[in-house]
């Protein structure tokens, strides 16, 4: 039983590294995410009687979709009036009717998607019967979905698969009655569903930065050339020109006498008109006599 625990361990340990290294998203199933479980069931007979089932266990993802955990099973049989008369009392002292089972469990969520997560799980562990029925070893293995309910909840439907060993020390635990012996210690498979809440494995968020002080960046400089400076052989700067001579100071002018003022004349004071100038009759113009027309000579 010891090397089984220390096999799960090393199965554990020898996890790819390199699938931490890279989760580094924000999908489910991330790196430090806690997947507490719990499970309750039970089954009835006619002949036999019934059992419940109570379970309780936790995952922790050590991977993005890698996790390790340890889950506890509790299963106790209640035996009907009628089945402790077929065996007796001696032999009913002898059939265990408590297991309590401790197991170490890998998980691997194949796809780590928002709304369905498929996934397979292992498990190897102890199994202890009561009245000093001794101790056994039991394997688990099956595959499954966890379907998103809300939130962190997720419904577990899957498939589970086991069986107890070594076998001889299955047969001399339940020696007392053939066929329970060939139940308890052969293959044994069944369905399974549950609700499982995912807690943690959110990413931190990181603390602001400070915005880093503007920079002063001087403007560009002009394309414009820079003006010329004068070289060590320039010609000496223009001697100054001769100041300007006033002209000399001449007496002054007399005074111009004021214009006479001219009478503008009127009606009462204009002079008289002169007579209209009399034509007198030249030798080159005839002046024809009174009623008479001055003849036109024919065009030449």
């Amino acid at each position: 039983m010891r090397r089984t625990v220390v096999l799960t361990a090393l199965v554990a340990l020898a996890m790819p590294v390199q699938a931490a290294r890279a989760d580094d998203d924000d999908r489910p199933f991330r790196r430090g995410t806690i997947l507490p479980s719990f499970s309750l069931g039970g089954s009835f007979s006619r002949n036999y009687g019934g059992s419940l089932l109570v379970g309780a266990g936790a995952s922790y993802f050590v991977a993005g979709g890698f996790a390790v955990g340890l889950h506890l099973r509790n299963v106790t049989t209640f035996y009907s009036q009628y089945f402790k008369e077929q065996v007796g009392p001696d032999i009913f002292a002898k059939i265990p009717t408590n297991e309590f089972s401790l197991t170490p469990s890998l998980l691997w969520v194949i796809y780590r998607g928002e709304r369905a997560a498929p996934y397979l799980s292992f498990g190897v562990g102890p199994v202890f019967l009561n009245k000093q029925r001794g101790v056994l070893g039991q394997w688990t293995v099956g595959p499954g979905v966890m379907i998103r309910a809300g939130g962190s909840l997720w419904l577990d439907l899957g498939l589970g698969l086991g069986m107890r060993f070594t076998k001889d020390r299955c047969q001399d635990a339940y020696n007392y009655l053939d066929p329970i012996t060939d139940y308890a210690c052969s293959f044994t498979w069944g369905f399974r569903a549950g609700l499982v809440f995912g807690l943690g494995g959110r990413r931190q968020a990181q603390p602001s930065q400070p915005s880093p002080p503007a920079q002063y960046n001087p403007p560009p400089a002009s394309s414009y050339p820079a003006p010329a400076q004068p070289g060590p052989n320039a010609s000496p700067p223009p001697a100054p020109a001769a100041p300007v001579q006033a002209p000399p100071e001449t007496p002054p002018q007399p005074a111009t006498p004021p214009p006479t003022p001219v009478e503008t004349p009127t009606p009462e004071n204009s002079p008289p008109a002169a007579p209209p100038p009399a034509t007198t009759p030249t030798e080159t113009s005839p002046v024809p006599p009174p009623g008479e027309n001055l003849p036109v000579p024919p065009p030449a």
